[in-house]
């Protein structure tokens, strides 16, 4: 009986939900209809789904469907590749529906400046737009990484660290101003969940963003949010799961295993032969399973404190490997929508976790977004939204060139004569004392991987906000006001745990076992105001149109911070500043900024033969000089869709021709702040390492950049108090004259450009040229020591930027009974060269060159090696390229930072459910001083140290020492000539009497350390620059739709899932730096010349990501 019983239950539940159907279809009507696309072919495999309810089916092979509905009722006709359609069932039971292909409208509608919506058509300015889902398929943990290489002119440096924001250029300018929802944010990209994303649109450029002023000098991403449901009938549930493994690099430097510590091939364990940094090079023994010493791991006699010898070898070849871990990316939203008639609602939560590649990492991000719009009658409507997110990281491990970089450890100045598993209890005897001595197998500037990843933490807690509360009275069909305040708040706070022990700088002599270690802290704080009044019209006559926009606006900004050390703690592992042996070193910064601001738009269009759009607006800024903080900021821009009224050959289907100008304006703002000590960009007291204990204590890697986008304050008052003397505030004055007239910086660009579209609209093509003129800029004048200053204030240093962006889009391939293929491409390419400097100034010096008028500012310039006339390499009579001293060039000429241009290709495919698509980025040209090239050959790491004629020498050289029992004899004979007659003469670092001087083949031989380390790698900075040409298969999907008619019977509406993949290929010159994360670029406040700052760093390597995506509507 109780096997029966629950059986007769589900009998009549069935029978009831079948009654209560048929009952239903008694009610409908039969509804017949056929589906073509544009060309009336009919489409076989579309949904048609009843709008707000789960009964559904989907076209046959012939394009044709059969659905009962009710008069009155929608029909929602949706299929990949095409917009989705609703229509209302009437009278007609018959229906016959045209599809139109996604994004080939031709009065396609983006978002612009202060979220006003414009006809693509009618825009005279360039702007690129990407679909929120393109992005959240093989996604990142931040947003922003996933559009590198899919828009022309923005470059994405993108980063691999925890809360690594990544490089965002757009036409050569860093620091773009985010927009959400027409509000300014300050905020970093992580505050974003893909998910609540419905569009991005790039404004590029200033000729785009002028409307938002000074923040819009570098171009806007303006992002779009989801707001209702687009099923007008009750709610919308979505979930979207991504779930990503990360396993193996792409990159990763490879070292040799052949030789281990040492130098000029000696080891004496505990009597450590450092070079001159005090760093343990690996130019000791070779690790032939012969030569025998003591090591970490050999027997030990407590009692007499000796180590028997053991054989030398390479235990340790893969101790990367077996450091690293396989991690872990999940990201799962579920989000809930509705609209009806007068509201609409959107509410949303996602979690992103992280596990890294390193131990003892992981990344935590919340994100929750509410909005929602009422109207109130129909005069007023209200909207508001919110978005609040929270970061978290116990440990974010540092990139620097520091012995707490894992790639510094175990890629740059790592041996493999110890097994990094055999020390993974790092406080283990006889050396190591837990919580107070940690276990290293060699000391010097190194500590032990483990020990580093579990006790010396950098944890990282921000906690942001940002949302906006509208109100808008609509006065008649044309004319609407609206008011509209938002907030954008964050507190950051990050704290980092020194443990005893820790080696941080061997030059200071409290960084002993008898140190106990650090507590540090650094918190921010921000909060900033924008409200706006806007008076919005748009009234069409016969075959005019007006519409514009009118305004006020106020921003008000508050930020402060504080940094703190203990310096040394009191009881080793309480991180706290009250444990500290004195008094704790604080610093404090804050900062406010007013900003009044007025604007208008008006665009007047007459058809689509023309379209004119002039802007302006004016800001009073209080970081400014009273006499010049009131300035304008005008723009026009001219568009005609030549198509309408002249008659082109048939092939081409549209054309537009556009072009603009705009004059952008800013003064003594920064887009990002560091730390408090040093946020005033004063130096404090004293020089050196130990004449400034807090800035030498700060160890490695502790600047860490924020959002900011407030003033500084290198014009103000040459007294600053922001250092500390003996453990008191103190106060010292600037090296800096401010100049009380000084004038805001000016940025005035035009851009030509024109779109077309061939074949029916099957291919487009949008091109674009631009030239950019900066300055006078704000700069700092050198002038005479004697008047106790060093620099002073002045406008000058004027640049001048070209560039040209092509964007093609194609559909290939376009048949609705079977595959479909789509491209999208992009190119760009730009050049900056120095216009003017300042008065009759004839260079700019930077970085120890003097730059021209005429010179292009990516220009790279360092050390090269001297030539004969026939471009060999100069050698001194010992054997090693001339020193600096004798000959090399100190500034010659390198290369150019900037590549040729920038690329991506991404091909979509579809057939019927299901869709394949990849995408190939890079860039073609350029130069980059590799960073890692350079230290791991200088500390014999490198496999090109051990290998070819260097690899040969160094086997000759080891064998000349018998096993280690005699001093080497050198081998190695460099390639080029050496002087045989003749003294030289230098002029700048070269020869300048090659007549007079008589050459022979160099035969001397010297070590191979010696000319790694003292001829190269000392000498020769061209030897390490290396192309930045890189191409990257960056993202791959494959994906499949369950067909509508499948779920018509369940409660899911629609289900899709797909499998991704990220970073999957990658080929480049050398593979031990990712060259993706060096993104070229400078802010147009800063003209840092870009070839001073044009190497790698120890960034962790860049990993692959395998995983899979979910998609669920309900």
């Amino acid at each position: 009986m109780k096997q029966i019983l629950p059986k007769l239950q589900w009998l009549l539940v069935a029978l009831l939900v079948t009654g209560l159907g048929l009952s239903k279809v008694s009610a409908q009507n039969v509804i017949r209809g056929i589906i073509t696309d544009e060309n009336n072919q009919p489409l076989p495999g579309v949904s048609v789904m009843i709008a707000g309810s789960r009964q559904g089916t989907s076209t046959n092979i012939n394009g044709r469907f059969t659905i009962s509905a009710t008069q009155g009722q929608t029909l929602t006709v949706s299929f990949i590749g095409y917009k989705t359609q609703e229509l209302t069932i009437g009278a007609d039971a018959n229906l016959a529906v045209q599809m139109k292909a996604e994004g080939k409208e031709l009065s396609e509608i983006v978002v612009t400046a202060l979220g006003v919506k414009k006809e693509v058509q009618k825009l005279g300015y360039s702007q690129s737009q990407i679909k929120g889902e393109e992005l959240t398929t093989a996604r990142d943990a931040n947003p922003l990484n996933s559009m590198a290489g899919k828009v022309a002119g923005l470059q994405i440096g993108a980063s691999s660290e925890f809360f690594g924001a990544p490089t965002v250029v757009l036409r050569g300018s860093k620091d773009v101003l985010y927009v959400v929802d027409g509000e300014p944010v300050n905020s970093d990209t992580f505050d974003f969940n893909a998910d609540d994303i419905e569009s991005y649109t790039i404004l590029k450029g200033p000729n785009a963003a002028a409307l938002y002023g000074f923040r819009g000098i570098n171009g806007a991403i303006i992002i779009t949010t989801k707001k209702g449901s687009k099923d007008k009938k009750g709610w919308q549930v979505d979930y979207n799961s991504v779930n990503e493994m990360e396993k193996g690099f792409i990159v990763l430097p490879q070292s040799q295993v052949e030789y281990g510590r040492g130098t000029n091939y000696q080891y004496t364990y505990g009597n450590v032969l450092y070079d001159n940094n005090q760093r343990l090079p690996e130019w000791g023994p070779r690790f032939d399973g012969v030569f025998q010493t003591q090591q970490y791991d050999s027997p030990y006699d407590p009692t007499t404190g000796i180590r028997q010898k053991t054989p030398w070898v390479a235990r340790g070849a893969n101790n990367f490997e077996n450091f690293v871990q396989t991690g872990l990316i999940t990201t799962n939203t579920l989000s809930a929508a509705a609209s009806g008639s007068n509201y609409d609602i959107h509410v949303s939560y996602g979690h992103t976790y992280q596990k890294g590649d390193f131990p003892n990492t992981k990344l935590n991000i919340d994100n929750f977004k509410l909005s929602a719009g009422y109207d109130i009658n129909s005069k007023l409507r209200f909207e508001g939204d919110v978005n609040v997110s929270e970061q978290y990281s116990p440990n974010v491990p540092d990139v620097v060139y520091s012995p707490n970089s894992y790639v510094y450890m175990f890629k740059v100045y790592g041996s493999a004569d110890y097994d990094i598993r055999d020390i993974k209890n790092y406080y283990q005897g006889p050396q190591g004392v837990p919580g107070l001595t940690q276990y290293a197998p060699e000391y010097g500037r190194e500590n032990n991987a483990w020990f580093i990843a579990n006790e010396w933490l950098k944890g990282r807690q921000k906690d942001g906000l940002y949302g906006s509360l509208r109100l808008q009275y609509k006065f008649n069909k044309d004319l609407n006001l609206s008011l509209r305040t938002a907030l954008n708040t964050y507190n950051q706070l990050s704290t980092e745990d020194v443990p005893a022990s820790t080696n941080l700088n061997q030059y200071l002599s409290w960084y002993t076992f008898g140190w106990f270690g650090d507590y540090r802290e650094d918190q921010r704080r921000l909060l900033e105001n924008n409200t706006d009044l806007i008076l919005n019209y748009n009234h069409k006559f016969t075959d005019w149109n007006i519409s514009g926009i009118a305004g006020a606006s106020e921003r008000s900004f508050t930020y402060d911070s504080h940094w703190a050390t203990t310096q040394q703690l009191a009881i080793p592992g309480v991180y706290d500043l009250n444990n500290s042996v004195g008094k704790p070193y604080v610093y404090t910064f804050g900062s406010k900024m007013q900003v009044y601001s007025g604007f208008y738009s008006v665009d007047i269009g007459y058809k689509n033969y023309f379209n004119l759009n002039t802007t302006n607006r004016v800001d009073h800024l209080s970081t400014l000089p009273s006499s010049n903080s009131t300035y304008l900021y005008p723009s026009v821009a001219l568009s005609s869709v030549v198509s309408d009224w002249v008659k082109l050959p048939e092939f081409i289907s549209f054309l537009k021709l556009r072009a603009s100008f705009a004059d952008v304006k800013g003064g003594l703002t920064a887009p990002t702040i560091g730390t408090s000590y040093n946020a005033l960009n004063s130096t404090a007291a004293g020089t050196g390492w130990n004449s400034k204990p807090v800035i030498g204590l700060l160890g490695y890697g502790s600047e860490i950049y924020t959002p900011y986008n407030g003033p500084v304050y290198v014009n103000e008052s040459p007294v600053s108090t922001t250092s500390i003397y003996n453990n008191t505030p103190s106060a010292n004055i600037s090296n800096t004259i401010s100049n009380p007239n000084i004038k805001p910086f000016d940025v005035k660009s035009y851009e030509y450009g024109m779109d077309v579209k061939f074949l029916g609209n099957r291919l487009g093509l949008n091109a674009t040229y631009f030239t950019t003129t900066n300055g006078p800029n704000i700069f700092q004048l050198p002038v005479s020591t004697a008047t106790t200053y060093t620099n002073r204030l002045i406008n000058g240093v004027t640049t001048q930027k070209d560039g040209f962006e092509i964007e093609l889009m194609g559909s290939v391939l376009k048949n609705p009974r079977g595959l479909n293929w789509d491209i999208n491409a992009n190119w760009s390419t730009y050049k900056e060269t120095l216009k003017a400097i300042y008065g009759d100034l004839p260079y700019l010096e930077q970085n120890g060159h003097d730059y021209k008028v005429g010179e292009r500012l990516d220009a790279i310039y360092g050390t090269k090696f001297v030539r004969d006339p026939n471009g060999n390499i100069v050698n001194s009579t010992g054997g090693l390229p001339l020193s600096s001293g004798g000959g090399i060039a100190q500034n010659g000429l390198l290369g150019y930072a900037n590549p040729d241009f920038s690329f991506g290709i991404t091909n979509t495919f579809r057939y019927k459910n299901w869709s394949l698509s990849f995408q190939f980025d890079g860039r073609v040209g350029g130069k980059i001083y590799d960073f890692v090239y350079y230290h791991a050959m200088n500390g014999g790491t490198d496999l090109e140290s051990a290998s070819g004629a260097f690899g040969a020498a160094r086997l000759a050289e080891w064998n000349s020492t018998a096993e280690g029992t005699k001093a080497a004899t050198p081998k190695y004979v460099g390639p080029g000539v050496i002087i045989t007659s003749g003294t030289p003469h230098f002029t700048n670092g070269q020869i300048d009497n090659m007549k007079d001087l008589t050459f022979a083949p160099n035969n001397v031989p010297v070590l191979v350390q010696s000319y790694i380390s003292s001829g190269i790698g000392a000498n020769a900075d061209e030897y390490y620059m290396i192309s930045r040409t890189y191409a990257k298969l960056r993202e791959a999907s494959i994906g499949y739709s369950l067909p509508a008619k499948m779920l018509q019977r369940a409660f899911i509406k629609k289900v899709s899932f797909s499998i991704v993949g990220r970073n999957l290929l990658y080929f480049a010159q050398r593979k031990d730096i990712d060259l993706d994360q060096f993104a070229s670029g400078y802010n147009a406040s800063d003209r840092t010349i870009v070839g001073t700052n044009s190497g790698s760093d120890l960034s962790s390597p860049t990993v692959r990501r395998f995983g899979f995506n979910v998609n669920l509507s309900f």
